[in-house]
């Protein structure tokens, strides 16, 4: 990629361009800057890839919105993104993922946890009933957990 990652920018439109080419029409592919009120430097980019004093998620106030400052709805250099591009970084993701979904399987055989007294403050009996298959008779959803601590009534 040319670009650091923003929104709408030259990775997500080379993304969409591989994955939905149909659905991407470049005549319509805008560059745009946002608009932030400090020099350059003291936030990191959308993805903090420069591991920079401030994430950019910390910069409320300091830059402008993105309806304001980008009303096209890109931010960043749409017209760089080739189909191309994108082939590199989702092979990457995907063999990532692939891995990680392979190391968890190995730790955590289907049907399996970690144990539950070491993951949480909870006893395995009292998590029993939110481990099981969802919908299956007895179990719980997540969302039904009596909440622990300050201000509950546990």
């Amino acid at each position: 990629m040319d670009t650091n990652f923003v929104h709408a920018d030259e990775s997500e439109t080379s993304l969409g361009l591989l994955l939905h080419p149909d659905m991407v029409d470049m005549d319509w592919a805008v560059d745009t800057e946002g608009k932030g009120y400090l020099p350059d430097g003291h936030f990191d980019k959308s993805v903090d890839p420069f591991v920079r004093p401030s994430r950019w998620s910390e910069g409320e106030g300091h830059f402008a919105i993105e309806i304001a400052a980008t009303p096209e709805g890109v931010v960043g250099k749409a017209t760089h993104g080739k189909a191309e591009k994108a082939k590199r970084p989702v092979a990457a993701i995907l063999k990532y993922l692939t891995l990680l979904n392979d190391q968890i399987l190995e730790a955590f055989p289907a049907g399996t946890v970690p144990p539950v007294e070491e993951v949480t403050l909870r006893t395995a009996a009292e998590m029993e009933p939110y481990l099981r298959e969802p919908l299956s008779e007895g179990w719980k959803p997540v969302y039904a957990l009596p909440r622990i601590g300050q201000g509950s009534n546990s």
